[in-house]
């Protein structure tokens, strides 16, 4: 509907450039064009400009609105099972459900139900979102109202108020078990033993074991003063503090929030902190494909697998030394208990001496010595 002539202009045989390349593109398309008789449509069109709202209005709009995480975890002897149920405010629901291929706990299931649940939230751009769960402590500790004593728990917490510093607001309500069947049931259907096409992912590693644990916001470290010093330049009031820093930081650089040592025959290196070093020391010394190696091999296996610091031929040497099992079963080392004296001064020894060999066996030409 239209009061300018596009009819007569589209189907001119005298049209050229430009119009005529439009002409043959809208001609597989069966348009119409019809006069515009009434002033219906321009009031039509006037009414929709002036009552649409802006698009500030529109960002408040969109900001109020809420999404609602259901999570709910179960675990069994060697596997557990995650289901998350996320609603739009639309109403619109979204069913996701995680295998854990390891064995784990009620707990840890629960937070890693409760990392996904965000996760999947964050990956729908939600700016707000209200989280439901049945499991007191971990609601409990995510809010505030109990400590998280262990080592994993603690990692585990980090991890969930590092992801929600991504969300313009988020609170964690608990409810009752009966009011959360829905992701009840698809955490059991994970945990069940199906067929292994019949979930969304399949995970066979905790998320904490996976050392994605941001370097710049724990605690204070070796690496804290480089990462300052990378990423927004700052050094120490001191000037050989300032130079000693400037001229170690050149051996280093941050990709993604994380801190990489640089080789010249070998790939970037990780850096960890004390805590994921000491991970890093057990795991490849007595882990799944561990064996118990010296300290010197232990680098070289630590190295090759991609990550550094500074005292990390000290701390194997410290592990391997203090390893209960190479005490228990190791060889008795036969060496003695001093070191050995090297005699110097050769001359007791440097005799002359003679001898008498004979005869020898005949030679060539029956020659006889």
């Amino acid at each position: 509907m239209t009061d300018h002539p596009l009819k007569k202009a589209m189907n001119k045989l005298e049209t050229a450039g430009r119009l005529i390349q439009w002409a043959v593109e809208l001609s597989e398309f069966d348009v119409q064009y019809q006069p515009r008789n009434a002033i219906k449509a321009q009031a039509l069109a006037d009414f929709i400009a002036e009552f649409t709202p802006s698009y500030e209005d529109l960002d408040e709009k969109e900001d109020s609105k809420r999404w609602v995480v259901h999570v709910d975890g179960s675990s069994t002897l060697h596997t557990g099972g995650i289901g998350v149920v996320l609603q739009s405010p639309e109403g619109d629901k979204l069913k996701y459900k995680v295998r854990l291929q390891y064995q784990t706990t009620n707990n840890e299931v629960e937070y890693e139900v409760l990392l996904k649940g965000l996760e999947l939230a964050k990956s729908v751009e939600a700016n707000s979102v209200l989280v439901l769960g049945d499991s007191k402590l971990v609601i409990g500790q995510v809010n505030g109202m109990c400590e998280a004593k262990e080592d994993r728990m603690k990692k585990y917490l980090k991890k969930v108020l590092r992801l929600v510093k991504k969300f313009r607001e988020a609170n964690f309500v608990q409810i009752l078990r009966e009011e959360n069947m829905e992701v009840n049931t698809l955490a059991k259907e994970a945990s069940a033993n199906e067929a292994m096409d019949k979930f969304d992912e399949i995970r066979y590693m905790p998320s904490i074991n996976l050392l994605e644990m941001l370097q710049i916001e724990g605690e204070k470290n070796w690496m804290t003063p480089i990462v300052s010093y990378l990423r927004d330049g700052r050094l120490p009031e001191g000037k050989d503090e300032a130079r000693k820093l400037r001229v170690r930081s050149a051996r280093y650089i941050l990709m993604d929030k994380v801190l990489y040592k640089r080789g010249f025959l070998q790939p970037y290196l990780r850096c960890l902190a004390p805590d994921e070093a000491n991970y890093v020391l057990r795991e490849v010394y007595e882990g799944a494909c561990g064996n118990h190696s010296g300290a010197r091999s232990l680098v070289h296996k630590v190295i090759r697998a991609g990550y550094y610091w500074p005292t990390i031929q000290a701390d194997a040497k410290a592990y391997v030394r203090v390893c209960d099992q190479c005490q228990r079963f190791s060889n008795i080392p036969r060496q003695p208990s001093e070191y050995l004296t090297p005699m110097m001064a050769l001359w007791p020894f440097a005799q002359w001496g003679l001898d008498i060999l004979g005869p020898f066996p005949t030679e060539t030409r029956q020659m006889k010595f």
